[in-house]
């Protein structure tokens, strides 16, 4: 009897999918880079046939480098990107717009126009941007079928047969109703968009359906879908967490309790299932890995290793700072409007650091990112934190983060921890894991002791306020 779990994880810049056994041992892996289009400032699309043809491969080499074949496969559980909008034809399946990425801005002004008429969302939420995309397709709206990408992902698994998606991946859409946990209905009105086929609701694990063989090449258990941030944290074992990706994302499990006392630092549902509904909230830095990204191209320091390297050769900025908001500032801001600052600069700051500074900059935004949604939860701070994402394989990165937060920090032993939840979540809903089973997944490697006082830390922090602020 097969017992393997396949994760497919779509993020913003990677699609990958991981192979675990049951005892959440990584048997394969594979990842193909997204590619993201600006086609104006403020907008982010991706090709969904891009996304699905990455999809595919990714699915194809992980089950080879596994030693496997579809049939192996227990259950398969879906975690992505949230908020992002794909739409499509249900006749041909066809897309029939560019998927609009969840950091893309053009919703921020229909989203005063909504705050005003009583429905508040935030610029990045797909409800505030939805009414734009459809007004560019023409056929009729009960043909038209909407979803983030983990619905148009499990759609075409299912070979048409499926359209969900789970209330962890439809609450920051903003059209899930907080007092009915269904789809806002007076929202939908508002904008008119009744004819449009919304995506049943579904638990976040349990039987969703199955794939279609002639495209899987065999039928396995679609059995968990879940937004990535979320899925991280259920990996981590549902207490805190930071995931470093395109962005960098500090969650904190509140379980049956909704927190909400800041708009920066929302609440999230973290998983919906058996009419158990828990939450977590959550403060973002918008801009961590992409402005990374953006720095090393911009600045000519060359690829990961070598950026590494340049910021492990120093053990300062040399007065230089960097502020990551391509894409504005997330939490405690919330200023869509804000952008990117390279700041003291002088004749004494070398590419070194440079590269320092750049990762400086991402370690003081979560700080403050940190600093403000602990204060809000009324949870304590924990003694050692769970990090998991691409930028935890940077040492020099991880050193510097914990100098800043002032406690050690643990690094997961399955970088995707985004895909080791959505592995472990999957194997729960068709049973074959438990909740117990969960300490199998949540492993870590690595632990960085802070090695400067909580005083420098603070002075540090003062410091570089300053200077990207100022």
């Amino acid at each position: 009897m097969p017992e393997r779990l396949l994760a497919l994880d779509i993020g913003t810049t990677t699609a990958r999918a991981v192979v675990f056994e049951p005892t959440g041992i990584v048997v394969g892996i594979a990842r193909v880079s997204l590619r993201s289009n600006t086609p104006q400032p403020g907008r982010v699309e991706q090709d969904v046939s891009q996304v699905w043809r990455a999809t595919r491969l990714v699915i194809a080499r992980a089950l080879d480098q596994a030693g496997c074949e579809p049939s192996d496969i227990a259950a398969l559980g879906v975690t992505s990107q949230r908020t992002s909008i794909v739409v499509w034809d249900r006749a041909t399946g066809l897309p029939l717009a560019p998927m609009v990425v969840w950091s893309d801005l053009r919703g921020a002004a229909r989203s005063l126009e909504l705050m005003q008429a009583g429905f508040f969302l935030a610029p990045q939420q797909a409800a505030t941007k939805l009414g734009a995309v459809l007004g560019g397709i023409s056929i009729p709206r009960e043909r038209i079928a909407w979803g983030n990408i983990d619905s148009y992902v499990i759609w075409k698994l299912s070979g048409g047969a499926v359209h969900v998606t789970d209330r962890s991946q439809a609450w920051p859409t903003g059209y899930l109703d907080l007092a009915t946990m269904q789809w806002n209905q007076a929202l939908i009105a508002h904008q008119q968009l009744g004819q449009l086929q919304f995506p049943a609701l579904a638990d976040t694990w349990g039987p969703m359906g199955t794939t279609s063989a002639a495209v899987f090449g065999a039928s396995v258990p679609i059995a968990a879908d879940v937004a990535d941030q979320q899925s991280a944290l259920i990996a981590h074992g549902e207490t805190v967490k930071v995931t470093y990706g395109t962005s960098a994302t500090l969650d904190i499990a509140t379980g049956p309790e909704l927190v909400f006392k800041s708009p920066t630092a929302p609440p999230f549902v973290l998983s919906s299932a058996a009419g158990q509904t828990r939450f977590c909230v959550e403060g973002m830095v918008l801009s961590a890995g992409s402005a990374l990204d953006w720095l090393r191209s911009a600045c000519g320091l060359g690829g990961h290793a070598r950026f590494e390297a340049l910021a492990a050769s120093v053990d300062h900025a040399a007065g230089a700072a960097f502020l990551p908001a391509l894409q504005g500032l997330g939490a405690p801001y919330g200023d869509p409007a804000r952008r990117a600052a390279l700041a003291g600069l002088s004749t004494s700051v070398s590419t070194a650091h440079i590269a320092r500074a750049g990762l400086e900059g991402v370690a003081f935004r979560v700080r403050e990112a940190f600093d403000h949604v602990h204060g809000l939860t009324g949870v304590a701070a924990p003694d050692v934190l769970g990090v998991d994402g691409g930028l935890t394989a940077n040492e020099t990165f991880l050193q510097v983060q914990a100098d800043l937060l002032g406690r050690p920090l643990r690094r997961h032993a399955v970088r995707e921890a985004t895909a080791a939840g959505a592995a472990l979540s999957a194997g729960r809903g068709i049973g074959l894991l438990s909740e117990a089973d969960t300490e199998a997944f949540v492993r870590y490697d690595l632990t960085v002791e802070p090695r400067i006082s909580a005083d420098e830390a603070d002075e540090r922090l003062t410091t570089w306020k300053g200077r990207v602020y100022g």
